[in-house]
């Protein structure tokens, strides 16, 4: 078997994406819910608000590719979002809301 990564482009419900993100820095991970910081990578829902983490991005996916690997099979086996994509999204959505 040839498994690789590869970018695959898939229409997902944003506001879900938004509930059970786990966005990762170079030290540590946040909560997109709660903005709970300190997160440990391995985490498969958030210390403060419970949430269960169905998606992962990275802040800088270049410098992480042995952690989307790990990150990206079970147990924990979560979908991962560039994170370029998610902020250009969410910042849309809040220029959307700003001016309603």
């Amino acid at each position: 078997m040839n498994i690789k990564f590869l970018r695959v482009f898939k229409r997902v419900d944003v506001d879900d994406v938004k509930g059970h993100l786990l966005i990762c820095g170079d030290l540590s991970a946040s909560c997109s819910k709660c903005a709970a910081v300190g997160i440990k990578l391995d985490s498969s829902k958030c210390p403060e608000c419970q949430t269960d983490f169905r998606y992962v991005t990275f802040r800088n996916i270049k410098e992480n590719m042995p952690k989307v690997q790990r990150l990206s099979e079970p147990p924990l086996a979560l979908s991962v979002i560039d994170f370029d994509d998610y902020k250009k999204i969410t910042g849309a959505q809040k220029a959307e809301d700003f001016f309603r």
